[in-house]
């Protein structure tokens, strides 16, 4: 999975992706990044943790607007605030460990260019603000933005296998059915799918998804869908699904998983226990995000 980062920046600028402590911080090349007036646009992994801009005003109006985007074209984050911005670029700025004390970006500045929603910036978020440090004589700055996760914790009854976007992604916990899995699926996931195997006795898939403040985002529920096949592409966004794949059972009855006893006593009060209406041992369920 991708999801792009667009910025537009006046009047010079580099961008850098913190993916993770031994990668982060990495110049990325863009189209657009020398001119006050163009969009420069790139993909960062889903995997990202943290993004930096670095901004060079060579006279006049000076300021930075950019938002993130997921793979479905949905507005995750903006320029605000909530950004960090610096006139000094100290070692590891642009990377998601980086434990400087940088003042919140100004968003008090008003670029009369920038201001008005014509030119190739048109097309971005109306939430997006114009932000800078604090004091307009500085003519190069870097801001910077932790980017927020997202945490999908799932329980199942006996053997999960989880995916995210069509791929799988690795977990403790999953062998076992009295154990938690907790998957970091980013900001930018569009679907997240669950295959589990019952080895005998009870079963059942429990699951919620928790942003990085623990905000409950989604639950299981009959808003998933569940299959006992899994059939090819099953767990991606472009999955049309067939007559094989129905609304999710979630009058599960599991003695242990509806008790708060257990370590999915930290799962949402909203989760419930979910199967595939049709039964079988292995079911794949699957649920769109955005």
């Amino acid at each position: 999975l991708r999801i792009g980062l667009s910025a537009v920046v006046a009047s010079q600028c580099s961008v850098s992706s913190g993916i993770n402590a031994e990668y982060g911080g990495e110049e990325r090349e863009a189209a657009g990044t020398g001119a006050w007036n163009q969009l420069a646009t790139l993909s960062i992994s889903n995997d990202a943790r943290a993004v930096g801009i670095k901004c060079t005003n060579t006279g006049g109006p000076y300021g930075i607007m950019s938002q993130i985007e997921n793979a479905a074209g949905a507005v995750v984050d903006v320029s605000d605030s909530s950004w960090q911005c610096s006139n000094t670029a100290e070692d590891g700025w642009a990377t998601a460990d980086f434990a400087g004390q940088w003042d919140a970006a100004s968003n008090e500045y008003r670029h009369s260019g920038y201001a008005v929603d014509q030119g190739a910036w048109a097309g971005m978020s109306p939430n997006k603000e114009i932000i800078w440090t604090g004091s307009g004589a500085d003519t190069t700055v870097y801001c910077r933005k932790t980017l927020p996760r997202n945490n999908l914790e799932v329980i199942c009854d006996d053997i999960a296998n989880i995916f995210v976007d069509g791929e799988e992604r690795e977990a403790a916990g999953t062998g076992v059915w009295n154990q938690l899995s907790v998957v970091d699926i980013g900001v930018g996931a569009q679907v997240v799918g669950i295959q589990c195997q019952n080895t005998g006795g009870p079963y059942g898939i429990m699951a919620d998804l928790k942003d990085s403040d623990g905000n409950v985002l989604m639950v299981s529920d009959d808003s998933w869908s569940c299959s006992n096949s899994g059939d090819d592409g099953w767990s991606s966004a472009g999955f049309a699904g067939g007559d094989n794949w129905a609304a999710a059972a979630d009058d599960v009855s599991h003695g242990a998983y509806s008790s708060n006893n257990g370590a999915w006593s930290v799962l949402s009060d909203d989760s419930k226990i979910i199967w595939n209406a049709a039964g079988g041992w292995t079911v794949y369920c699957r649920k769109v995000l955005q």
